[in-house]
């Protein structure tokens, strides 16, 4: 009997594809591309890349099923000493299960113009080597050879992918100008992926078209061999042709301009020009449509259900006791919570790890006192459970590993766990891998959109924010002596993520070497330093010095000029560009306040002084408080930052990076006296 399409096609089926000619050919470098020196478009760039083309075709072998084959060429000219890095390559190859991606084809050639003749380097072996990442992925990291200033360089590869479900992403945007960057795709009408573009590169081609292609399936029947009468056994091939759609695709970008990373942003990723693509579903002929993107009400059900997650909170009934021995005593479920955050935070060594799942058991990473941040806060939300509180694992994706699309329901986004625990209508976030951050206070890497709370009830989002503004109030108590120095003392109270932050210095170099460093090149002399709170991270961290000053005051003839910023003011405005395309994100709302009283010496009057000054956003959003009051021979200035929203769009950039210019402004302010 002849087989039905569906299982012939898994089986027997190949593509007849026609393949399109790319707009760059490798080896056919132009003379005019060798004696280029600089990029008219962007006379800064260090290197640009001429032309990158990459193709993703979507294939059937009897050997291998259905495949992704990618294919790419890169082509970029070196500028200048700083543009060499641009010579080393790593490409990505995933695996898992038993499957893996499979790179082929791989050639690499360096070209340089000396005495007018082009000389050719061909990249060797000893220039490849692979490196492990993680579990399910390594690089293959290569150098070109000979690379020097006004080199070009070409590298081209294909890369064989079981994982149709993990189609080949394009970014069209780098770190460097792009003249020209290409990506084409064809996909079989079985084969339906969501593609999201993003950035803000206007794209020069967007195409879609839908073209007829064939299948063609060689299919066999047995005959005989059941009896002698029968004879002998006979196999009959034949070949039937297949026809379907093919989705064809080509986007394309000219002169894309380098990509240049600001302060106060999430990840690169989330902001540079590129396309993505996520697996919705598949829908071959007599079968069902079978899906891949499923819903969140799906990922929290696989989630709350998984025995390496959320089973790992409701089970592991071996820590009821530790549980108890932890809380003995306490009363209060703000005791409770507290005392348990602290006994996984100081039990158990976080590896410095990302992962969402448990790699071993709970058990076991109670025994050997190490683990990855799920091992670490799972294990918290389990000893929460354990003492009746209402406690959820959170997914999230830290700042690192780019935002959560939550319109595209893909576990994929996900990195990351902690926990949520319900006291009343008030709802806590808690993380354990941080020794020397407060209860309830996620670490800074987490502070990114969403995370989804995952529950057998259902799901919820819930905003990952801090708890409270963090806090830096630095007073200054000093007295001008010998004309050219300043004497007094130095307080400086920290709270939120600048007290964690200072905490992580302080014992990681130790109290001398952070007083040194905390010097650095400052012209200081210190008399005298204290610190308290330091292993109290429920409690500000507060450091003092008595120190003497010789910079920040200049005596010229009869006159005095001195800053009195002694530390830490804005010297400069973190936002250089006069226009931004992306937001502007601090991660968490802070404040920073300084208190400065100057003691003038005898024989000596205000010649000038800073004027008052108070600055304010739309909405409250930011605002800053100068103030100068002159009491007898004393000088008290305060200058209050406070940055009340966390996230500015592209749109309020503008006053945003004004209110930065008039603060950098005022504190650059000098007072000026004069010899009476």
């Amino acid at each position: 009997m002849l087989r039905t399409f569906a299982s012939t096609l898994l089986l027997l089926c190949s593509f007849i594809l026609q393949a399109q000619k790319p707009p760059i050919k490798f080896g056919d470098v132009p003379i005019d591309q060798l004696k280029m020196t600089t990029y008219d478009k962007d006379s800064s760039a260090s290197a640009v890349i001429l032309a990158d083309y990459g193709e993703s075709v979507i294939e059937y072998s009897e050997q291998e099923g259905f495949v992704v084959k990618f294919e790419r060429l890169t082509r970029i000219k070196i500028l200048t000493k700083e543009g060499l890095d641009q010579a080393n390559f790593s490409i990505p190859l995933y695996h898992s299960g038993g499957s893996d991606e499979k790179l082929a084809g791989l050639k690499a050639i360096t070209y340089n113009l000396e005495k007018g003749k082009v000389v050719e380097s061909k990249l060797k072996t000893d220039a490849i080597f692979r490196e492990k990442y993680d579990a399910n992925l390594d690089f293959m990291k290569v150098t070109l050879p000979n690379v020097k200033e006004g080199s070009v360089i070409e590298i081209t590869y294909r890369i064989t992918s079981d994982f149709v479900i993990n189609f080949q992403d394009w970014e069209f945007q780098s770190t460097i100008p792009t003249v020209w960057s290409e990506y084409r795709a064809r996909i079989p009408e079985y084969y339906n992926y969501e593609k999201y573009m993003q950035g803000y590169v206007a794209l020069s081609v967007n195409e879609q078209t839908r073209e007829p292609n064939s299948i063609k399936i060689t299919s066999r029947e047995r005959s005989g061999g059941e009896s002698l009468r029968d004879g002998a056994v006979k196999t009959t091939f034949s070949n039937d042709q297949i026809d379907f759609q093919e989705d064809r695709f080509r986007w394309a970008a000219r002169d894309v301009p380098a990509f240049k990373p600001e302060p106060f942003i999430t990840t690169s990723q989330d902001y540079i020009s590129k396309l993505n693509f996520e697996l919705s579903f598949t829908q071959f002929p007599n079968q069902p449509r079978k899906s891949y993107l499923g819903s969140w009400e799906d990922i929290n059900k696989l989630y709350a259900e998984s025995s390496d997650f959320g089973g790992e909170v409701t089970g592991n009934a071996f820590l009821k006791k530790t549980e108890e021995e932890i809380t003995e005593g306490l009363t209060t479920p703000e005791e409770k919570i507290g005392a348990i955050c602290n006994y996984v935070r100081q039990t158990i060594v976080w590896d410095g790890t990302n992962r969402k799942f448990i790699k071993t058991t709970l058990r076991k990473v109670t025994e050997e006192k190490k683990g990855n941040s799920a091992d670490i806060n799972l294990l918290l939300a389990s000893l929460l459970d354990k003492a009746d509180f209402s406690v959820s694992p959170v997914l999230l994706s830290t700042r690192d590993h780019g935002f959560v699309r939550e319109l595209t329901p893909a576990s994929s986004q996900f990195n990351y766990v902690v926990c949520l625990v319900r006291l009343g209508d008030k709802k806590l976030l808690l993380d354990a891998t941080d020794k020397l951050l407060a209860t309830g206070t996620l670490p800074e890497r987490c502070l990114n959109g969403n995370g989804l709370v995952v529950s057998k009830a259902g799901y919820e989002w819930i905003k990952l924010q801090s708890p409270g503004k963090s806090k830096l109030i630095v007073n200054t108590d000093l007295a001008i002596v010998n004309v050219g120095e300043l004497t007094g003392k130095i307080q400086i109270d920290r709270t939120g993520y600048y007290a964690q932050n200072v905490r992580k210095k302080y014992f990681s170099e130790g109290e001398s070497d952070y007083i040194k460093n905390f010097k650095g090149s400052r012209s200081w002399e210190f008399s005298k330093s204290e610190f308290q709170n330091a292993n109290d991270i429920t409690l500000p961290f507060k450091e003092s010095h008595e120190v003497s000053i010789s910079d920040h005051i200049t005596a010229a003839g009869d006159m005095i000029y001195l800053n009195p910023f002694v530390l830490d003011r804005e010297q400069e405005n973190p936002f250089k560009l006069e226009k931004r395309e992306y937001p502007v994100d601090f991660g968490s709302p802070f404040d920073k306040m300084f208190l400065v009283k100057i003691t003038l010496p005898e024989g000596y009057g205000i010649d000038e002084l800073p004027k008052s000054k108070v600055l304010s956003l739309t909405n409250n959003a930011a605002r800053y408080f100068y103030n100068v009051v002159q009491k007898g021979n004393t000088i008290n200035i305060t200058s209050s930052l406070a940055i009340n929203q966390s996230l500015f769009s592209q749109e309020e950039y503008p006053n945003l990076r004004e209110f930065y210019n008039q603060i950098v402004a005022k504190q650059a302010e000098q007072i000026v006296l004069k010899k009476k």
